[in-house]
């Protein structure tokens, strides 16, 4: 018997797999999964645009990724630069014809000089398309 003797003594094979570990692993992955997905999905909306004869596809446009942080220092597409580099890349896309667009996301307790700074260095260089990246507040109802 399977459970009869209490020192082992039994010459059965043990044939079940005991699968609460496994579950154990899989819960916890699923749970680090949809704590991470928050971060990595960007919020949108589904939409089915209208179709038009006209339309043109935006080709030759340049986005700029400025991330600022509570310090000042910031990052273009992810890689930490000086002004100098920023300034340099925007002059190369102005004379390789293309649009360029800056799109800066900074702190909430950056100081708002740092972002008037990259934004005059970047108007020198004849940029003048700019967003700046919000996160929705919450609405009361």
């Amino acid at each position: 018997m399977a459970g009869g003797n209490k020192f082992g003594g039994d010459d059965e094979p043990i044939v079940d797999i005991n699968i609460t570990p496994f579950v154990d692993v899989v819960l916890v992955l699923l749970i680090i999964f949809m704590v991470t997905a928050h971060f990595i999905v960007n919020k949108g909306m589904k939409l089915q645009l209208p179709k038009a004869a006209t339309a043109e596809q935006l080709q030759n446009q340049k986005s700029f990724n400025i991330m600022i942080d509570k310090k000042g220092e910031f990052m273009l597409d992810g890689k930490f630069a000086s002004l100098d580099l920023l300034k340099t890349a925007a002059r190369n896309a102005i004379t390789s014809n293309l649009k360029v667009v800056a799109m800066i996301s900074a702190d909430k307790d950056v100081v708002y000089n740092s972002v008037v700074l990259i934004m005059d260095a970047l108007r020198s260089e004849g940029v003048s398309d700019f967003a700046l990246q919000l996160d929705p507040s919450p609405q009361k109802k």
